[in-house]
């Protein structure tokens, strides 16, 4: 499956934008050094000297560092995210499963390593999700897009071949999605370490009871 650097889709996603080449410079040491070294221990100047550009080009585009982190969470929800999104869900459908159970392994592995090599990148997004009601919108709405796209298409697919339970779309993926975080955001918090294979196959056994059919 894909493992897309969130990084790297950072900069796709600021080509896409009407930016100055300064301006695309300046956001992208400022998520690399945000991630790296957190948002209070980065300076202006730190940015600056990544980006190759004077501190005063940096205030003068931004005015502060949390007008850098305003500049960075737009793109990240409206482009990042979805993006990310969509090449793990065309992934699934271009991917054949025998069974509901081996479809369950490969989609919390994949996502497991997603978020772990993302971890840095993500920190930083989960404290604005919990802080700003507008950006747990558009996560809200990238949920949405999950269910009445190719992964719920997919799961109605091992519905119908009575090897999923029959539950509403977003109450399977919830689950789902909880379970993985789960195993995820302790080490996220943490700074520690998951050993996916036998956290993916742990919460794959733990979710497929649960999501037996009756």
């Amino acid at each position: 499956m894909v493992h897309s650097d969130i990084q790297a889709l950072f900069a796709e996603s600021l080509n896409e934008l009407k930016l100055t080449e300064k301006q695309k410079a300046v956001l992208n040491a400022s998520l690399k050094l945000f991630s790296e070294k957190g948002f209070d221990r980065t300076s202006t100047s730190d940015i600056a000297q990544l980006a190759g550009v004077s501190e005063g080009t940096v205030y003068k585009q931004f005015k502060t560092k949390e007008g850098i982190l305003t500049a960075i969470i737009g793109p990240f929800i409206q482009q990042v995210m979805p993006k990310a999104a969509t090449e793990f869900t065309n992934e699934v459908t271009h991917t054949s499963y025998p069974s509901f159970g081996e479809f369950l392994h490969a989609i919390i592995k994949d996502r497991m390593v997603f978020a772990l090599n993302s971890m840095p990148q993500l920190r930083i997004i989960l404290h604005e999700v919990i802080t700003n009601q507008a950006i747990a919108t558009g996560f809200s709405h990238l949920f949405e897009n999950l269910i009445v796209g190719p992964l719920g298409q997919t799961l109605k697919h091992y519905q119908e071949k009575k090897q999923l339970v029959d539950w509403p779309l977003d109450r399977i993926i919830r689950y789902v999605a909880t379970t993985v975080m789960g195993y995820v955001l302790p080490a996220a918090l943490l700074h520690g370490s998951v050993d996916i294979e036998h956290a993916s196959r742990e919460a794959t056994e733990f979710l497929l009871k649960g999501l037996k059919p009756a």
